[in-house]
């Protein structure tokens, strides 16, 4: 047993056909039906991620009337992880291949369509109501009236890129196996923006220090960031606009708890602060 969601699910670790497996549990209804739609992403992207240096976890079986999902053990450790166990350079040279893999799941399903600012803003927003550290919440809550002065510029935009993305993209949630990366925990993946994954990965790095460059653009690391517009070959545009709307999003919508270490409410509003300095450049 890795895990138990008391009432929701368990986690096992073991074998099938003699090769190491996660075998998650349902037990509830509501579990079964986020089994069923997770293992159609699972078997949508392995299909052209499963060989290669980016590649996805590989979904072993769905049995049991959906109740029970067999999916790869993955080898290898978390990003993060090997971020912090290596030098300032060796850092920066990594970091590209993580917005390579996002690309690289990405690019079958991206589109354009209409620009969707509103709910973002609206989750931030009741988000920030739920911040408990001063100190955050008083530069969040300007950071949230430059995230209204954005919005409003978007609506003169009519369009952005849209994908299916992995929804929870934080860097833990890629393992790196020799010359490997492997996405796991496929679970949230819907059609989204996609500075959304961007934004996910570039704030949870940031809220904990890890700025391996030493600058930041929009709070975050300034090479990581532009490590994902060149990927993505952002525009203008969407380098300037649409990834810090979603910068907004992500630094509002990850409430600190009340019990947080000092340390990391100070990463948070170093965070902050930067973003909000950039911000000012825009709006």
């Amino acid at each position: 047993m890795l895990r138990l969601v008391s009432g929701r699910r368990a986690i096992l670790a073991g074998s099938i056909k003699g090769q190491p497996a996660i075998f998650r549990l349902s037990l509830h209804p509501d579990e079964t039906v986020a089994f069923a739609a997770e293992w159609r992403e699972l078997t949508r992207a392995h299909a052209y991620m499963a060989k290669g240096a980016y590649r996805s976890v590989a979904p072993f079986a769905l049995a049991a009337d959906g109740q029970v999902m067999v999916l790869e053990q993955v080898e290898g450790t978390p990003f993060l992880d090997l971020l912090w166990s290596m030098e300032a350079a060796p850092r920066l040279a990594l970091i590209p291949s993580a917005a390579a893999w996002l690309q690289h799941y990405t690019k079958p399903t991206a589109a354009s369509t209409p620009v969707n600012r509103g709910p973002w803003r609206k989750w931030a927003e009741e988000a920030l109501a739920r911040q408990t550290h001063a100190q955050l919440l008083a530069v969040e809550t300007r950071i949230l009236q430059k995230m209204k002065k954005l919005s409003r510029l978007l609506r003169d935009h009519d369009e952005w890129r849209t994908a299916i993305c992995h929804g929870d993209f934080h860097p833990n949630n890629l393992m790196v196996a020799d010359d490997r990366l492997i996405g796991i925990d496929l679970g949230g993946s819907n059609r989204t923006p996609i500075y959304k994954d961007m934004a996910r990965f570039l704030t949870h790095m940031a809220r904990r220090g890890m700025v391996p460059s030493g600058q930041r653009r929009f709070g975050v690391d300034a090479v990581a960031y532009d490590a994902f517009v060149q990927a993505f070959d952002l525009t203008q545009t969407e380098a300037t606009l649409h990834l810090p709307y979603l910068i907004c999003y992500e630094t509002l919508v990850r409430v600190e708890h009340p019990d947080m270490p000092s340390a990391r409410i100070k990463h948070g509003v170093a965070l902050a602060d930067a973003l909000f300095k950039d911000l000012r450049q825009v709006v």
